[in-house]
This record gives structure tokens, C-alpha cells and sequence, in this order.
């Protein structure tokens, strides 16, 4: 089976003061995989980096046959409109437009059809079909951030990225999030990558990665 996530020799320099380095990853298409790491250790620099979101200062992230780091301005952005869906810690909205609007403008972003169709059915596996016409606002946190799973998915990326989806949540909605996540992954048939520090995850997950603190060391001048 073909890659679907390759890393290699990525590191990053923030402000000059610290530079991370992380490990090489091969993630198969449809595999997941959990990367764990405690506060400060550069996890969603990483995630942000996979994502296209940041540019490392060595190394390559190759998504499918794709060399990101390769990729620059709109090309970029369009690759990772197609490609990638992303769980943010916070949710992004535009909160001017409704659920339904939203999620149209992720699809056209993607240059895919504005399906109604497609975007009641995902709305509807995570249980969010009646709020279709409602604002984020008026949307509860819980809602949001099964909203913010439908952002991720609706373009059906090959790559599922999530950051922190479960760091504020209780047991019973921990393991909710993780099955919604995986449900959705699979019906998109993507790979699904989560960065967290939470060690609940440990145990639904085959593979894991821990990001270890010794990995941030001073730049050099």
C-alpha cells in the first residue's frame, strides 16, 4: 500500500531562539496514526508544518506523490484546499455565514461541486443536520467542534489532520470525538493524523509517536 504522509530531516526556527527538530514519519493511505508530546515540545508547529501551514527550514513532507515544500502561494493553497482537511484546536468559522454556507465555501475553495447532498449527508452522520441554517454562534461548544470535524472532512481530503481535537473533553465525549473522527476518516477513505498530548488516546490507536522534549535545541548562530 502507497504512502500516503512521508517526513524527513524536518526542522523548524522559531523567532531564532529555539529550533525543533522532528522525527521522519510514513503514514500509509487509510492508516493512522496518534503523535503525543507534552506542552512546548512543538506539536502543532508540527501539525502546521504537515498541513502546508508553515514552511520548515530543512527537510522535505511529502503527501501522496507531493512534495510540499515545493509548492509555494496559491499553488500551495489550492493542494492544500484539494488534499487536506484540518481539525483546529479552535474552531474557524466565518461567523457571518451559516453551517451550510460555510461548508460551500470550503468546497469552492476546493474546486468541488457545492453539494447539497454531500454536505446533509456528512451533517448528518455527525448529528448536526438540524443545524444546517444556524450560525456558529448559535451553535454549542459541542456542536462546533463536531462542526469543526465537518470543515475537516467535507472536501474529502486524502490527509485528516487534528490538533488537540480532545485536550477539553470529558471520557465519555474523548472516545466520541476519536469515533466520529475515524467514522469520517474512513467514509472519505483519508489518513488520518492527531497531535495531542492527551494519553487517553493511547489505547485506540495501533501506531504512536512521541514528539521528546530533548528534540527543541538552541539555534546556532
Amino acid at each position: 500500500m502507497e504512502d500516503m504522509l512521508i517526513t524527513q530531516s524536518v526542522s523548524f526556527e522559531y523567532n531564532r531562539d529555539i529550533q525543533f527538530e522532528f522525527p521522519d514519519l510514513s503514514v500509509r493511505k487509510g492508516a493512522d496514526l496518534l503523535i503525543l508530546g507534552d506542552s512546548g515540545v512543538g506539536k502543532t508547529t508540527f501539525l502546521h508544518l504537515i498541513a502546508g501551514l508553515l514552511r520548515p527550514k530543512t527537510g522535505s513532507i511529502k503527501i501522496g506523490d507531493t512534495d510540499i515544500c515545493q509548492l509555494h502561494g496559491k499553488r500551495l493553497d489550492t493542494f492544500r484546499g484539494e488534499h487536506v482537511g484540518i481539525v483546529f484546536q479552535r474552531p474557524h468559522f466565518i461567523q457571518s455565514l451559516t453551517l451550510e454556507e460555510n461548508l460551500k465555501m470550503i468546497l469552492y475553495l476546493a474546486n468541488k461541486p457545492q453539494d447539497s447532498c454531500h454536505i446533509q449527508e456528512i451533517l448528518k452522520g455527525l448529528g448536526l443536520l438540524d443545524k444546517l441554517k444556524r450560525y456558529p454562534r448559535q451553535l454549542s461548544q459541542g456542536e462546533q467542534q463536531r462542526a469543526s470535524i465537518a470543515v475537516a472532512v467535507i472536501n474529502q481530503p486524502k490527509l485528516l489532520l487534528a490538533d488537540e481535537p480532545t485536550s477539553a473533553l470529558d471520557d465519555k465525549n474523548c472516545f466520541g470525538v476519536i469515533e466520529l473522527l475515524k467514522r469520517q476518516k474512513f467514509k472519505s477513505k483519508s489518513s488520518l493524523v492527531i497531535i495531542t498530548h492527551d494519553q487517553r488516546l493511547k489505547s485506540e490507536f495501533a501506531v504512536s509517536v512521541t514528539l521528546p522534549s530533548n528534540h527543541v535545541v538552541p539555534s546556532t548562530i
